[in-house]
């Protein structure tokens, strides 16, 4: 009877079948259409419209979903509702109640406005009360602006009174002195147990603390009111000794320092303006230290009892120098020392010429007779100039070296001050390569070195630039050590400074000085019965100039943007003017400390004698000289002929590291260290 639901629609065939028709079969037809209709696509459609559930039917369906979930919401609240409030987290927080007397604070804890609180910095615990009358007053004073506080620029406070001048100052100076700051003398008793037992007994020791309240009680104390006022009076008059000790201690020891620089500036001038005298007492001092054979070399004495042991009193020019090399270490004390006006004296010490130095060269014995003779006076005199000279390069370079903004010093001309010092004619540079050259630190530095190469070339008359040394002399040994100081002054004058290295290098033909004197030093022969102490110097000076070329180089390779560059491209009018105003340009920088001599220098350090310097010795300069190879080796390398320029040489030092278990004290790790860097040369080189 439902044959006619799965009846298909009428269409007409797409093409003839002799099959037979489905209609013949109902049976056959119902099947089919029924395979149709589960299939997703579908295939045969219908009259018949889907019903939708109507809105009666709907309430009926949510109606039921309460029903049935109402028993399980009813025992989810049943159980949340009795459980325990422990397992919840509960802030126990309250307003405390103002009261008169300290209470505590708990930490959650509000306080009403209008209250007086403290808190006890040792256990981070606030107490708080009713402010008293007192306390009101001096709230309104400070509100009124009657009181007022100026902090200097050097961050002292002050406190100003602003009162009315009409005001009768005696009735406001009584208010002042009727006021007494509440105490808390616990606290204070807190603080002084914490002094040294020996400290207490002078003091005749520290009363007993009063017992504390219990957690329970309100009370501040457990005494009576004669007990605590007794206990309170002996705790005030012990903190007002303490205090009074604190103030004198402080008078007493804390160091005015701009005192301390006036002071060390005025020691520079005294010698300055009478240096002779100043060397007589200087040597006078030395012999007797020598015959009580006494052992202190620091002129440095401490007087008083054994209380005052931190008053150092500066006698002469050499503690001064000493102890303006510590002081100037720190910035703000290298500035003011600037600002007092002290730096042209400072950088006058380096001058020979100030010192009258004209005898240095009577050290060559084929001089005329009558300078042949060094008395034993004089070849000390020339040690205690040394000395002096080599503490203010050091001092120069600690003072300039700390920041960038100190790099002008090295420039600043000094004649003014110093015209001024003696009232004459400012003494002048003395070196023939430049022309009108200012006086400045850099100047004297490099026209230290100049001085010696003009020395050593009056000294060979012919020969050889090897001139045998009295290695025994004082003086010998002196000036090497002033040599080494003033390469590290001048590397804090060089470093990170171009205007500096500008003038160093066109106007003061530097580099060709350095390299210069440090191969001529390295050929002086000493004779056979010479100690190795004056071949170490050597050697040291040699590896702190090489490391000052390398740095120089690397500051112009790192930081190009601060120095002019040309290329091939610059035109040539360009090039004109930069020559013309005597710029120096990166390229030529850098050429003036790659020439032939610096290059020799770089491979002749890579191959020190061992026996001389030791073996750890050896190794640091080598380890230096590698680095100085690397940052010339690629200029170096350009201008050697054959274009292999320090591979032999480096090599050599290759296979010498690479030597583990020969017993040269090398750990595992340095060694590997050395290694990298050797490769790292040889890659360069390549």
């Amino acid at each position: 009877g439902n044959q006619h639901l799965f009846d298909p629609p009428e269409r007409k065939p797409k093409h003839k079948s002799n099959k037979t028709s489905l209609l013949q079969f109902p049976q056959r037809a119902q099947i089919m259409v029924l395979l149709k209709n589960v299939s997703p696509r579908r295939s045969v459609a219908t009259n018949r419209r889907r019903r939708t559930p109507t809105s009666f039917t709907k309430c009926r369906i949510a109606l039921l979903s309460i029903v049935i979930l109402f028993p399980c919401i009813l025992q989810l609240f049943t159980i949340i509702s009795t459980r325990p409030l422990t397992h919840f987290p509960v802030a126990q927080a309250m307003e405390i109640v103002a009261t008169h007397e300290w209470q505590k604070v708990g930490k959650n804890d509000t306080i009403p406005a209008g209250l007086h609180v403290k808190m006890d910095l040792s256990t981070g615990e606030k107490w708080a009360k009713i402010a008293t009358a007192d306390e009101d007053d001096e709230s309104k004073m400070a509100a009124s602006g009657s009181i007022s506080a100026e902090i200097s620029h050097d961050g002292a406070l002050t406190i100003i009174e602003n009162g009315d001048d009409n005001s009768d100052e005696t009735a406001q100076n009584e208010k002042v002195e009727e006021f007494a700051p509440e105490r808390d003398y616990v606290m204070m008793h807190r603080v002084m147990s914490s002094l040294p037992p020996e400290e207490l007994k002078r003091f005749g020791g520290l009363p007993d603390l009063p017992a504390l309240p219990s957690a329970n009680e309100n009370t501040t104390t457990k005494l009576t009111k004669a007990d605590r006022e007794a206990f309170e009076q002996n705790m005030e008059l012990l903190w007002q000794k303490r205090q009074e000790e604190l103030r004198k201690f402080q008078e007493e020891n804390i160091a005015n320092l701009p005192k301390i620089l006036r002071e060390r500036i005025a020691t520079l001038k005294g010698y300055l303006v009478d240096i002779e005298g100043s060397l007589d007492k200087l040597l006078i001092e030395k012999k007797a230290r020598e015959e009580s054979e006494s052992s202190d070399v620091l002129e440095i004495s401490k007087e008083g009892d054994g209380d005052d042991d931190d008053q150092v009193i500066v006698k002469d020019i050499l503690s001064a120098l000493r102890d303006l090399e510590f002081q100037l270490s720190d910035v703000d004390m290298a500035r003011d020392f600037h600002t007092l006006g002290g730096w042209p004296y400072l950088v006058a010490l380096l001058s020979d010429d100030l010192h009258h130095v004209q005898s240095r060269g009577s050290r060559n014995p084929n001089l005329e007779k009558d300078a042949t003779t060094l008395t034993e006076k004089g070849d000390d005199v020339l040690a205690i100039i040394d000395e002096i000279q080599s503490l203010a390069a050091m001092t120069i370079g600690t003072a300039i070296g700390n920041l960038d903004e100190f790099r002008s010093w090295a420039l600043e001309d000094i004649s003014f001050p110093i015209q001024q010092l003696f009232n004459q004619t400012a003494t002048t540079s003395t070196n023939k390569n430049s022309q009108a050259v200012s006086v400045s630190a850099l100047s004297l530095l490099t026209n230290t070195f100049l001085e010696e190469l003009n020395l050593r070339s009056s000294q060979m008359k012919g020969m050889t630039m090897a001139v045998p040394m009295k290695d025994s002399s004082i003086h010998s040994q002196s000036r090497s050590i002033y040599k080494i100081r003033a390469i590290y002054a001048l590397g804090s004058l060089l470093r990170g400074n171009p205007p500096a290295q500008q003038v160093f290098v066109s106007q003061l033909a530097g580099p060709d000085i350095l390299i210069r004197n440090v191969l001529g030093t390295l050929s002086e022969v000493r004779g056979p019965i010479a100690s190795n102490t004056m071949a170490k110097l050597d050697y040291k000076f040699a590896s702190k100039v090489l490391a000052l070329g390398e740095d120089l180089v690397m500051d112009v390779v790192l930081h190009h943007d601060d120095y002019v560059e040309v290329d091939e491209e610059t035109p040539l009018e360009v090039r004109e003017g930069y020559l013309n105003d005597g710029i120096v340009t990166a390229n030529q920088l850098i050429a003036a400390f790659t020439t032939e001599l610096w290059c020799d220098l770089s491979l002749r350090m890579l191959s020190v004698p061992s026996d001389v310097l030791g073996a750890q010795g050896a190794i640091a300069i080598k380890e230096r000289a590698l680095h100085a190879t690397r940052a010339l080796g690629p200029s170096c390398r350009e201008s050697h002929i054959f274009g292999d320029w320090g591979v032999e040489e480096v090599a050599k030092v290759r296979k010498e590291i690479n030597r583990e278990g020969s017993g040269d004290g090398l750990e595992p790790t340095y060694r590997k260290e050395l290694l990298e860097l050797i490769e790292s040369v040889l890659s360069t080189l390549k």
